[in-house]
């Protein structure tokens, strides 16, 4: 009987593993296209590092085991699962489906030498904590904001570290609940905001003049702006901007960033405003909600990818950081894509190019 129940357990994990089709987040029945976490779990499925399940299902609420965390993991980080060698846990023979998946796990210092590895077990947020922290080599700040993470708490400086590096950001209850199980939607959430992470300099590069193609769509007209770095105002970088073609002198935008926080905004005669303020580093995923209180508010501010491509003023940019900004406010979506080094290099409204970087001329 045991027998049996290890070969049920075995053949359920292989369904769970093995790729039903080529499929998106948006498309499983059970993720809504307002799910908070749709960009991470699309992520990991075009990826192949996660799957679904028949019917279109993708069980975000169900907890995932320890021996599908190697699994993926191992996916993930591309670990050699040859000539591994035997961590020699008790419960996971040579001839476990995901032996070689486990040991090239332990082999790497991920999972912890033990007599026993319980493959079938759950794992705990605070344990996934843990495994990004070692499988990352992520540094950050030890110190805990958690109302229920104390020094005493497995996993206390490896949870203090990824909530720096912004990979969670924990309940709005102030809690982290570091025993509890980790969800298939959660798992997917701190893997691909890990394998995501990017902590780029999106200020304009003081050295350089920069042009740009402007749409207002207050006036409906087109502007070609020059940006000219102006002086330092002991908080903003501040740049003064003039159209080109009728000399109209447009507000100047102020840029701020301390390393932990980048801010872009407009200097109006009545107040600063940031149109954009958030933390760094930066990862995939909604880094601000609507019901955020802050600087700005009533915004969803989701960060696409960190890699992605874009052509502006002919010029074809990789590794481009691409956020996508929703209110509640206003209909439209605000596409913002920022190059490390260079700062914005083009913005859209809804399809509409609201700025597009045609030149940088050294000053």
């Amino acid at each position: 009987m045991e027998k049996m129940l290890k070969i049920v357990c075995a053949l359920l994990l292989a369904v769970w593993l093995i790729p039903i089709e080529s499929v998106h987040a948006a498309s499983f029945k059970d993720v809504s296209k307002d799910n908070t976490l749709i960009t991470e779990i699309d992520y990991l499925v075009e990826k192949g590092i996660i799957n679904g399940y028949p019917n279109n299902l993708f069980k975000p609420d169900t907890y995932v085991t320890r021996a599908q965390v190697a699994v993926m993991f191992t996916r993930a980080l591309g670990l050699q699962t040859t000539n591994v060698k035997d961590p020699k846990y008790q419960d996971v023979p040579t001839t476990h489906p995901y032996y070689k998946e486990i040991a090239a796990m332990q082999n790497a210092g991920i999972f912890d030498a033990a007599q026993k590895f319980n493959p079938n077990a759950t794992l705990s947020r605070g344990d996934m904590a843990i495994v990004l922290q070692r499988a990352f080599k992520i540094k950050g700040s030890e110190t805990s904001y958690f109302t229920d993470v104390s020094e005493k708490t497995r996993g206390y400086k490896e949870i203090s570290i990824i909530y720096s590096n912004n990979i969670t950001r924990g309940y709005d209850d102030g809690s982290f609940k570091p025993n509890v199980p980790l969800t298939r939607a959660h798992f997917s959430a701190f893997l691909a905001r890990a394998l995501t992470l990017s902590n780029p300099n999106l200020l304009k590069d003081t050295a350089y003049d920069n042009t740009y193609a402007h749409y207002s769509l207050e006036d409906k007209k087109q502007y070609t702006l020059n940006y000219q770095y102006s002086h330092y105002d002991d908080k903003n970088d501040v740049w003064a901007v003039r159209d080109l073609n009728s000399n109209k002198a447009f507000n100047s935008e102020l840029l701020f960033s301390d390393g932990d926080i980048f801010g872009q905004g407009e200097d109006r005669d009545y107040d600063l405003f940031y149109d954009l303020y958030f933390r760094l580093p930066l990862r995939i995923g909604v880094i601000q909600h609507e019901d955020d209180d802050g600087i700005i508010s009533g915004v969803r501010l989701t960060v696409k990818t960190t890699d992605g491509t874009v052509q502006a003023g002919g010029v074809n940019y990789n590794n481009v950081i691409v956020l996508e900004e929703m209110s509640i406010y206003r209909d439209g979506v605000s596409t913002y894509y920022f190059v490390d080094g260079i700062g914005l290099v083009k913005e859209l409204y809804n399809d509409v190019v609201i700025y597009e970087l045609l030149e940088r001329t050294a000053n």
